[in-house]
């Protein structure tokens, strides 16, 4: 696979880079045990970037994006689409080193293409994520298993990393800070069944426990959208003898349910600007500026993220030279949007 479908490389350094990538990249995929699927999620990718350029710049409405969806809702076509894209995602999440076993992503989704395309292949489900930022109608699931005798094995996706085989969907709609999103979080089990809703049962009581012990968000291999219990006590530390100070760490919230680190750097960024600082206490403000040099370093998209889940900009990526692989040459046949009439 190489990343020249815009544009070629101007000199060996481009190329080196490609390679480079590509290294680091099969390098990942045989740490996880995927080695035996390189050439398939190669191709996965190249074709899941197409298809999220497909759905974010194509003619169509958001409304006609979900109906046209919806009639892919359980087919092959939409589990290898939804695969694809994942893997395309994994694939910018091993660019900047942000790769996890658990966690999800949140993607900028300005015009909310892609949460439509999601709610239409998705079958609705309940969640308890970000309850705060999204509305009934808005929280979908698909699963990604192919039914024994829906296609043969040539045409079966690769597998996720990890034994992922389902993906949430959460549109987050008009937030005060992060305008249109799009929260995918790649999950073991579906839900539909008993055992699936079972075992959907257990790992809910595990991450309870894990949310009330102190670091349980910073497990290695963890990149949920929590904010890590060492910035939530630092945050507290040096806000609370402020007059607005409880209110905002009320705000800020813990546990993925408050306005997370975004609305922590605001608060910062707010209270630390201009002539607000100096009325601030000398202790409160050297805290302050201690915390926000740690965000800032720590993190890209500070001002929109929750916690540390991967923060992808949709927009921009698509606007680079995507992945390619040998046989994808535009999006899948059903994502080949025409013009409605």
């Amino acid at each position: 696979m190489t990343n020249n479908l815009n544009r070629q490389p101007s000199d060996s350094d481009g190329l080196e880079q490609t390679k480079d990538k590509n290294n680091t990249f099969d390098t990942y995929l045989i740490g996880i045990g995927l080695d035996q699927w390189v050439p398939e999620i190669h191709s996965a990718i190249a074709q899941g970037a197409q298809d999220v350029l497909s759905i974010m710049t194509q003619p169509r409405s958001v409304d006609e994006i979900r109906e046209v969806s919806r009639k892919m809702r359980h087919s092959p076509a939409s589990i290898i689409q939804v695969t694809g894209i994942m893997w395309y995602l994994t694939y910018l999440s091993i660019e900047r080193g942000q790769t996890f076993v658990t966690g999800a992503y949140l993607c900028r989704d300005p015009e909310g293409r892609l949460a439509a395309y999601f709610n239409g292949v998705g079958t609705q489900r309940l969640s308890s994520h970000l309850k705060r930022h999204t509305s009934p109608g808005c929280t979908a699931g698909i699963d990604l298993r192919l039914p024994a005798g829906k296609s043969s094995n040539a045409e079966r996706p690769p597998p996720l990393p990890h034994g992922h085989c389902h993906v949430l969907s959460i549109a987050i709609v008009n937030d005060k800070r992060r305008g249109k999103c799009l929260y995918l979080k790649p999950e073991r089990y579906g839900v539909h069944g008993i055992r699936n809703l079972a075992h959907h049962a257990i790992m809910y009581s595990k991450s309870l426990k894990r949310k009330h012990t102190f670091g349980g968000n910073e497990v290695p291999g963890m990149r949920k959208e929590r904010i890590p219990d060492d910035f939530v006590a630092a945050f507290a530390e040096a806000v609370t003898s402020l007059d607005d100070g409880p209110n905002a760490i009320a705000e800020v919230g813990r546990r993925g349910k408050g306005e997370g680190i975004g609305g922590m750097h605001e608060f910062l960024m707010r209270r630390l600007g201009g002539d607000v600082s100096a009325a601030l206490p000398a202790e409160s403000e050297k805290r302050m500026r201690h915390l926000l040099e740690r965000l800032e370093s720590e993190y890209d998209f500070v001002d929109l993220r929750f916690g540390n889940e991967v923060v992808i900009d949709l927009p921009a990526e698509v606007e680079r030279s995507l992945p390619e692989a040998s046989g994808v040459v535009g999006p899948s046949p059903l994502l080949r949007w025409s013009s409605p009439t």
